[in-house]
């Protein structure tokens, strides 16, 4: 029988795998794989539908620490690019709902709160590690991803979507 202590290690080791700021996912230039999905009040969203501005679409689960701690900075994102650019965040871990909705409360996120339900959306972007983010144009190909969002980081992606803003007037 294993020790408690043994089981722990390998649980954080789980946790830390899952979690990790590495991953393999569509190069930049490549066609976003489209995707459906309900929001936290049931309303199907289409990525293809909201590419009438340039789209930040993340993935997130509520036990990845990192994904959390990026919240403010793409509020402030949503914040300084309103209503030129849209965020969809893709939510991993959909059978933690009402924490979803009580963080999304607790922090006014502002963006849709996507829930995964079938992991169809975090097979289709081969997303092994949280956090994981990319900026898709207009035209729904994928301009720039990203691992984390810290704040330089931050302030990549605020210049990535000046520019694709600029260019796709």
């Amino acid at each position: 029988m294993p020790h408690k202590t043994e089981l722990l290690i390998v649980a954080l080791a789980i946790v830390a795998t899952a979690c990790s700021r590495s991953g393999s996912y569509p190069a930049a230039g490549s066609a976003a794989p489209d995707f459906r999905a309900d929001d936290l009040t049931g309303r199907t969203v289409y990525l293809n539908a909201e590419l009438s501005r340039p789209v930040v679409l993340t993935f997130f689960a509520t036990w990845c620490k990192p994904c959390v701690e990026e919240i403010p900075r793409l509020i402030e994102l949503h914040r300084i690019f309103d209503g030129r650019l849209k965020i969809l965040c893709i939510v991993v871990d959909p059978e933690n709902k009402d924490r979803v909705r009580s963080l999304a409360s607790a922090l006014s996120i502002p963006y849709p709160m996507l829930m995964d339900e079938r992991q169809k959306i975090r097979s289709a972007y081969s997303i092994r590690g949280l956090p994981a983010t990319f900026l898709v144009g207009t035209d729904g190909r994928i301009r720039s991803t990203f691992s984390y969002i810290g704040e330089a980081e931050a302030r990549a992606l605020a210049d990535a979507v000046r520019r694709l803003i600029e260019r796709e007037r």
